[in-house]
């Protein structure tokens, strides 16, 4: 499978050079380009064409990799409140399973009241 993967990565390399060389010898002109401050005479067409591609794919890249660093920022900062948050809810679980005192029906010889059958069927037929 990592053949047929490599043979397919090569071959669409392979039509894109295809394709780049024919859009080359189509688009063979020279034009001048004027800029605010310099002025480029006699560049062919093809050859801006790539720059202005190959420019925009420069910033893209910038542009996704600060996405990512900010991104990167807010996940760790997200994750520190989340343990806080955590802890926080542990605490208050354990406060609230030390409020109830086991002890007190131990000593009376009481047990927690069972359910019968019908009431167990009750309890979920309400529910």
């Amino acid at each position: 499978m990592k053949l047929v993967k490599k043979l397919f990565f090569i071959l669409l390399i392979a039509v894109i050079a295809v394709v780049i060389s024919y859009f080359a010898r189509m688009n063979d002109t020279y034009v001048t380009l004027n800029l605010i401050f310099v002025s480029v005479k006699e560049i062919q067409l093809w050859l801006l064409s790539l720059f202005c591609f190959l420019a925009g794919v420069i910033f893209s890249v910038l542009a996704v990799f600060l996405d990512i660093i900010f991104m990167s920022g807010s996940e760790r900062k997200l994750r520190k409140e989340l343990k806080k948050v955590k802890a926080e809810l542990v605490a208050v679980r354990n406060e609230k399973l030390a409020d109830i005192d086991d002890a007190d029906f131990a000593d009376k010889g009481e047990n927690l009241p069972a359910e019968t059958g019908a009431a167990v069927e009750e309890n979920h037929e309400q529910k």
